[in-house]
């Protein structure tokens, strides 16, 4: 299994000379199997670049898109992504029905002519979209595929992807539940609140996760959805994942901020004598697995 990360950014695209080392686009991260076939993790403002590489490459097989949510940094790139231009392509949407509206509905809505010149109707690709439920199992070119539900402001899915006994977990738009209003997380607090998320990702290879915030800007803002890196680190220890993949930052956060973020998060992860690593996500990074 191979991931690339396409997109890291959260809420909204944010390029510049701040965001050059980790880049400023919205989430989306290839996945190819072990036999090359493709999934496609969200569809950020990153799945536009993802677009013309597999248009430059000729790829004409079936594209799977697994939507985590339809907070607009997450669908955003959809309209701008090549290969719905092009009779040759097939894709596939998968994501959660949400406040009754089925996932064509959803994603066809920011397509509307108040918002885009063309409608998803008028696109050439074939184009079809799959209800995804919680904690459903499904199989996609060989992974093998199981969802769990998040704490999020808008319904959010989690996927575990595993193939040939190795495993990832995105787990974006997620905010681990801590018992305290001032001061530091703690490993027991983390664990008697968020058991059955602990489960959901014990043991697998890497665990992409939501580090919105530091731990200052996370207790002023309880609620909105996201978690920062101390809490994260708790909880990846707690999982007893391999690797932890800091993801979708803080759209007001440089570079240098997130190279200290990396750093304090390595930091306590290193106290706790855990044997999890750490990277940070960034723009065309890819990890064989």
């Amino acid at each position: 299994m191979m991931l690339k990360f396409w997109g890291t950014r959260g809420s909204i695209p944010v390029p510049g000379d701040n965001t050059l080392k980790y880049g400023g686009n919205t989430p989306c991260i290839e996945v190819r199997s072990s036999n090359n076939e493709l999934l496609v993790l969200d569809a950020g403002s990153g799945l536009r670049e993802l677009g013309k590489k597999l248009q430059k490459d000729n790829y004409n097989s079936l594209i799977n898109i697994l939507i985590s949510h339809y907070h607009w940094d997450h669908i955003q790139g959809i309209p701008f992504f090549l290969p719905l231009y092009n009779e040759k392509s097939s894709i596939l949407f998968w994501g959660e029905n949400s406040d009754g509206q089925p996932i064509e509905s959803i994603l066809s809505s920011q397509m509307s002519s108040n918002y885009f010149p063309i409608t998803i109707k008028d696109l050439a690709a074939k184009i079809k979209f799959k209800e995804v439920k919680i904690e459903d199992s499904f199989y996609i070119n060989g992974f093998n595929i199981t969802t769990f539900r998040v704490n999020h402001s808008s319904p959010t899915i989690a996927y575990r992807i595993s193939e040939n006994n190795k495993s990832i977990v995105y787990m974006t738009d997620n905010e681990l539940n801590i018992e305290k209003n001032s001061g530091d997380s703690d490993l027991l607090s983390v664990d008697k609140l968020n058991k059955n998320l602990i489960e959901f990702c014990r043991g697998c290879d890497y665990l992409i996760h939501d580090s919105m915030y530091d731990e200052a800007t996370m207790l002023l803002k309880k609620g909105w959805g996201h978690t920062s890196n101390i809490t994260l680190a708790l909880f990846g220890i707690l999982a007893e994942v391999k690797n932890l993949v800091l993801f979708h930052y803080n759209p007001d956060y440089s570079d240098d901020k997130i190279d200290q973020l990396l750093e304090e998060t390595s930091k306590i992860l290193k106290e706790n004598g855990a044997a999890t690593k750490c990277i940070a996500a960034k723009e065309g990074l890819e990890i064989s697995i």
